[in-house]
């Protein structure tokens, strides 16, 4: 079996540095008080997304959705004006805690270093927690908890699409 090539992105400092604000970013920062400890109130999902472009989704409890790129570009400030956003957002927080049995306690934030890695951070009271999910294999493992993850930020993923589409729209209407 032929083992995938590894890769190193090139980053530029605001990505890193929204990245890392998002991975260390306490429950307080966005007015929520945590009731348990399998509480998620954050993810932060690498994804990459072609030979040079890394893509980090931030979703906040509170609904918020950003995602930062290693360029340094940056898709923010949608699920204020699209509710289903926010929508896809919250249930992917509200339901991940299911797969913290797939999940380690992490201190450590790389970056994939394999094109079809994505890194799963998940944010709890008692910490962080980290999977890593190759989209091509997920649905084949034998514990489907994987694919669940891959599926609600894909979810998300495609909110975002929706609510980018119906902003060129709005703005081609103008």
């Amino acid at each position: 079996m032929a083992s995938k090539p590894l890769k190193r992105y090139n980053v530029c400092e605001p990505y890193l540095s929204a990245r890392i604000r998002a991975l260390r970013m306490p429950p307080a920062v966005i007015g929520i008080k945590l009731t348990d400890d399998k509480q998620i109130y954050s993810a932060v999902v690498d994804i990459p997304m072609g030979n040079d472009l890394l893509g980090t989704l931030v979703c906040l409890a509170n609904g918020a959705v950003n995602i930062y790129f290693n360029n340094g570009a940056a898709i923010t400030g949608l699920s204020s004006k699209h509710p289903a956003l926010a929508q896809a957002c919250r249930s992917f927080l509200a339901s991940a805690n299911q797969s913290l049995g797939v999940c380690s306690r992490t201190s450590v934030f790389d970056l994939p270093a394999n094109p079809t890695d994505h890194f799963v951070h998940l944010m709890t009271r008692k910490g962080v927690y980290k999977t890593v999910i190759d989209p091509l294999t997920a649905a084949n493992e034998t514990d489907k908890m994987r694919a669940f993850l891959l599926h609600l930020y894909q979810k998300v993923m495609n909110e975002v699409r929706n609510a980018q589409a119906r902003e060129q729209a709005a703005n081609k209407a103008q």
